[in-house]
């Protein structure tokens, strides 16, 4: 009887160690639902959309909308913003003090969605693209400063953008709306399992940050704390740069746009990280409608 017993422990303790851990879910969208914040919504069914879709190359389209009250604005600042109901953007540079233009594109779902236009077109032509259009049909406006903007998935053509030299100098500014993810190496293995972050993914932007920390240009990253599962989060990402350019975040608690609210901050020279609480899918969107609040921040 002892020996039946003794053998049965033996095999639990095999079965123990033997047993295969179970993998990670992806957390994409994330299942979580959240009542805690207010989760404030700009009211997209009182706001008309506007603007004029203009065809680039190859088929790749945005909408240029300059608001009434800029037209004839002597200069104005362009924000090119990726991914997302274009009402949000519009409403965004709306409510900034001077006058913006906006060319708002909405290409699908995922970073390759929006890499890959950009590619096909070529940086600097889709830069070259969208300021023509502008020119005939405000020929009289000028260009003061272009910044870039892409909430989720839209950051993938921001990569593409300003990981050209030439085009990343005509660039003033970046401003990534819990938007910046890339994969694990080997693919799929998170950090916890012993997987890294791909840092050729990375470079552009963290190129981008050496240059915001020095004053050049300017850097706003948000981020919210969902987890994707099988590729890096933005909270991972934002630990990459700021690891990567020796800079560490200060607890900071505060209310953020639309009710968000914020846990740390990291600054250096004119490069920004703040990070906010939350990892359901409506924490994801309101760093989106936040964006008059922020994009005020990164001027």
């Amino acid at each position: 009887m002892r020996l039946f017993a003794l053998f049965s422990i033996l095999l639990a303790a095999i079965a123990c160690k033997t047993a295969v851990k179970p993998a990670i879910h992806p957390q994409n969208p994330s299942p979580m639902v959240e009542y805690t914040r207010p989760h404030e919504r700009i009211p997209l069914d009182s706001i008309p959309l506007a603007g004029v879709m203009t065809d680039l190359s190859q088929g790749v389209q945005g909408r240029l909308y300059l608001h009434e009250k800029w037209k004839n604005a002597k200069t104005a600042d362009l924000v090119i913003h990726f991914h997302g109901d274009a009402r949000v953007a519009q409403y965004a540079v709306d409510r900034q003090d001077e006058p913006w233009i906006l060319f708002h594109c909405q290409w699908g779902s995922g970073s390759s969605a929006y890499s890959r236009p950009v590619q096909a077109i070529g940086a600097g032509a889709f830069l070259d693209s969208v300021q023509a259009a502008i020119r005939k049909a405000a020929p009289d406006t000028r260009i003061n400063r272009i910044y870039l903007s892409g909430w989720s998935a839209g950051y993938g053509a921001i990569r593409s953008l300003i990981g050209n030299d030439r085009v990343a100098d005509r660039v003033s500014g970046i401003l990534l709306l819990d938007g910046l993810h890339c994969s694990y190496v080997p693919e799929g293995k998170p950090m916890s399992e012993g997987g890294v972050i791909d840092s050729t993914r990375m470079q552009p932007f963290l190129n981008w940050a050496h240059r915001a920390v020095s004053g050049e240009k300017a850097f706003l990253f948000t981020h919210s704390a969902v987890f994707p599962g099988t590729f890096a989060s933005t909270t991972e990402t934002a630990d990459y740069l700021l690891r990567s350019l020796g800079i560490k975040r200060q607890p900071q608690l505060a209310e953020g746009p639309v009710g968000m609210q914020q846990t740390s901050v990291a600054t250096r020279g004119k490069f920004t990280i703040l990070s906010f609480a939350g990892n359901s899918a409506p924490d994801h969107v309101d760093h989106y409608h936040g964006m008059s609040v922020l994009l005020k921040q990164l001027e």
